[in-house]
């Protein structure tokens, strides 16, 4: 058998120097690796804070602007309610104004001595009850209470002599218009 035998003995010191290179190489590598992720953090931390504290910023903006628009919304539904309730009350100041003068007028063409006993109104039908002293009181009123304006036509309920004197009525009067003076 045959002995191998290294004649060239610089083999072993080279492949003793290139464990030693790649050992020293892997060494480096560890060292520099985690030094310039550290410096990479280091570089970027600002930038993560600065971005960080934007996001939260802006996550504050956002809740706030959701609030104000449900504040805005909240108030825009009160504002609708509140112009239809100006609406209904323009309507029934405006009512109170036509009825006020009707029953003024109503009042001006009362026969001396008669007085109303009770007033009525249902939709277009406005019912009127009272004494008068003589019964052609009573032929002088209905023809009066015709005359109104907005009445379109009177009716005569009834009529009758009371013990104490006198004659109870009844008018039934039926409006041109409705309640409000608008057909309603």
């Amino acid at each position: 058998m045959m002995r191998l035998l290294n004649l060239l003995p610089w083999r072993q010191s080279q492949r003793q120097q290139r464990v030693y290179r790649w050992v020293g190489l892997f060494g480096l590598v560890l060292v520099l690796v985690p030094l310039l992720a550290t410096m990479v953090r280091l570089f970027l931390l600002p930038d993560i804070r600065q971005q960080q504290a934007q996001n939260g910023y802006l996550a504050n903006v956002q809740s706030a602007l959701q609030r104000l628009h449900q504040q805005r919304l909240v108030l825009q539904e009160q504002h609708k309610k509140w112009l239809a309730l100006q609406q209904l009350r323009d309507v029934q100041q405006q009512a109170i104004q036509l009825w006020e003068s009707r029953l003024i007028q109503l009042a001006s063409v009362m026969p001396g001595g008669s007085w109303l006993s009770s007033l009525a109104l249902h939709k277009r039908q406005f019912v009127v009850k009272g004494h008068v002293n003589l019964l052609q009181d009573v032929q002088r009123l209905e023809k009066e209470l015709a005359r109104l304006a907005g009445v379109a036509r009177v009716q005569t309920g009834s009529v009758q002599q009371e013990t104490r004197g006198g004659f109870g009525f009844v008018f039934t009067l039926t409006l041109a218009e409705g309640v409000d003076g608008r057909g309603h």
